[in-house]
């Protein structure tokens, strides 16, 4: 998915007659989608799809004509993709009426149904396989609409953009109102805009901005390993629920739930869930804006933080998913234009919570001002020339909108089943059932396993939580201090040895062991620094003082080792009983 389109010449759109139009170029986002649909054109992790679970009275009449209006107006659900001298283009070809399947099942034939259909293979050029619309009465009073769209056609924002019109529009026909207008904009209309923003003198800042960026940037991702001593085994099942035993975890869920995509061919995934209370989401919010921020960015701090002590980099470089829309037209209009760009962030085990959480507000701020440069030009700029090679490591997905819909007072709640492919590691936060806060982690099967999908939920719930109460008691207390395992996985770890346990803190241990042996070799690579040169008083960050030695630069300046000064043991636990579960 790291491909730049050529351009053909024609951006007409489709005309009022619902004959196909002259071929529009695909959008930059589009064109990774479609090279990676012609690598796998059998696969189905392309499929994206949301099901909506609408409870309490429905006219279906009305619904199911609310959604054939706003599919006719969404030109993005009408493309066929093909290619004409070896260039893909796509074209806008109208149905004369969108096909709604209504059918009534149980809910398990109901979910069965929906799996089946998100693993058929979609072939980009035929007239109705890029998309699937269904409406599904399972019950009383329960119905399940159910929206399968290729991700060439559409993003996360996009679906929303779709289901905010099909509740707009029926809530107008149920009242018996006229129907507001459409404003949904023709794709020929951000292809101009991205054509003239390609040409023009924001992408050139944006390429120098990008350029100067990422040099000497290294991705950094959690290792593969057996789940860690104390995590709970996860089933064999690629729909791994979370555990409600997580422990240390805020408030740990009532119900686990998951929603894995289907175990079909490319689309396979590991999936695991949490639900925060509302209560546990109002102490993330009062953390965050201690430090001038929010959850979301408090969900993106903790997540670089907990990579940083997994990986043990203090350049994390993480996948931040943008929406790269800019004006009216893009804001309104459903298409594909999410680009995913790397938020790279310092963090080193000094830093306090509060400097760990600034820093990742102001880097999310100027990324989002330079969200426009396509990631497959940046790929290109960095020489990262194979698909194997990444560009950030594991995708933070926060979608701080609350997606529920009103359908003239019955309520919709928007569950989505597949977000396209993951690629290693994605974790995601978005508004949950009652209020709270619903976190995700997917994974790749084949770069890890059920038992690191569950080891790394367990460790990054308890990263959150412990960064939340460092933020909300002492906020400039090291981030090195926050513990991954609990007293329990501690001393399963220690168990059976027989050395004391140490005095000191590595710091002050280094410290002492300067004072007692000054002259002695203290670092060793291509300098040597002797504990002479460690200094122990005031300037407690500066590293030992360095000599060459034999194979080193004699005449270059060698670089300064930094020293943090947090303890490195267990956290103080906070005052008074442990959040309420």
């Amino acid at each position: 998915m790291h491909e730049r389109p050529n351009r053909p010449t024609s951006s007409s759109a489709a005309d009022s007659g619902g004959a196909p139009a002259p071929g529009l170029p695909l959008l930059t986002a589009q064109s990774g989608i479609y090279y990676a649909h012609q690598l796998a054109p059998l696969g189905t992790e392309l499929n994206t799809a949301d099901c909506v679970e609408i409870d309490g009275p429905l006219d279906t009449d009305l619904f199911v004509a609310a959604l054939r209006r706003t599919v006719a107006e969404a030109e993005t659900l009408a493309v066929r993709v093909s290619e004409e001298d070896g260039v893909p283009v796509q074209r806008i070809a109208p149905a004369a009426e969108p096909v709604v399947h209504r059918q009534e099942l149980t809910e398990a034939r109901a979910e069965e149904w929906m799996r089946e259909d998100l693993a058929r293979p979609v072939d980009l050029a035929a007239d109705g396989s890029l998309m699937t619309q269904a409406l599904i009465r399972v019950g009383e009073g329960r119905h399940l609409w159910y929206q399968r769209v290729h991700h060439i056609a559409v993003d996360a924002y996009a679906l929303s953009l779709i289901g905010q019109r099909v509740a707009e529009l029926y809530r107008a026909l149920v009242a018996g109102e006229p129907l507001p207008e459409g404003r949904f904009a023709p794709l020929s209309e951000l292809a101009e805009q991205e054509a003239a923003y390609l040409a023009g003198e924001e992408y050139a800042a944006d390429r120098a901005f990008w350029s100067a960026r990422m040099v000497g940037s290294a991705v950094a991702a959690p290792r593969r390993s057996p789940a860690l001593a104390g995590t709970p085994d996860a089933p064999d099942s690629l729909d791994a629920p979370a555990s409600a035993d997580a422990p240390n975890v805020p408030d740990a869920p009532d119900v686990p739930t998951s929603a894995g995509a289907p175990d079909s061919a490319g689309g396979a995934r590991y999936h695991r869930s949490t639900d925060l209370s509302a209560e546990t989401l109002e102490r993330l919010s009062s953390a965050a804006r201690a430090a001038k921020a929010t959850w979301a960015e408090l969900v993106v701090a903790a997540t670089a933080g907990h990579l940083h002590r997994l990986a043990g980099s203090e350049d994390v470089v993480l996948g931040l998913p943008l929406t790269n829309r800019r004006g009216p037209a893009a804001l309104r209009t459903p298409a594909m234009t999410v680009n995913v760009l790397p938020l790279r962030i310092a963090v080193r085990p000094g830093d306090s919570g509060a400097e760990l959480l600034r820093r990742v507000v102001l880097e999310i701020r100027e990324v989002r001002r330079r969200q426009r440069y396509p990631q497959a030009d940046l790929r290109r700029d960095l020489a990262l020339e194979s698909a194997d090679i990444p560009l950030t490591g594991p995708m933070v997905n926060v979608k701080p909108f609350d997606g529920a819909l009103d359908f003239a007072g019955t309520t919709g709640t928007v569950r989505n089943l597949a977000a396209g492919p993951v690629e290693g590691l994605a974790v995601g936060a978005a508004p949950g059932p009652d209020g709270g806060l619903r976190l995700t982690l997917d994974a790749d099967p084949a770069a890890y396993g059920p038992e690191d999908l569950a080891a790394q939920e367990a460790t990054w719930l308890r990263y959150l939580n412990g960064l939340t109460e460092l933020l909300l008691t002492d906020p400039e207390r090291p981030i090195g201090t926050l513990d991954l395992l609990t007293g329990d996985q501690v001393r399963e770890a220690t168990s059976g040895r027989s050395e004391p346990a140490a005095l000191l803190t590595l710091p002050r241990s280094f410290s002492a062991q300067a004072a007692r042996t000054p002259e002695a070799v203290a670092v060793r690579s291509t300098v040597a620094g002797t504990f002479r040169g460690a200094d122990t008083g005031a300037d407690a960050e500066a590293g030992p003082r360095t000599e060459p030695v034999a194979g080193g630069a004699a005449d270059a300046e060698p670089p300064r080792a930094r020293r943090t000064k947090p303890a490195l043991g267990p956290p103080t636990p906070p005052p008074g009983p442990p959040p309420a579960r």
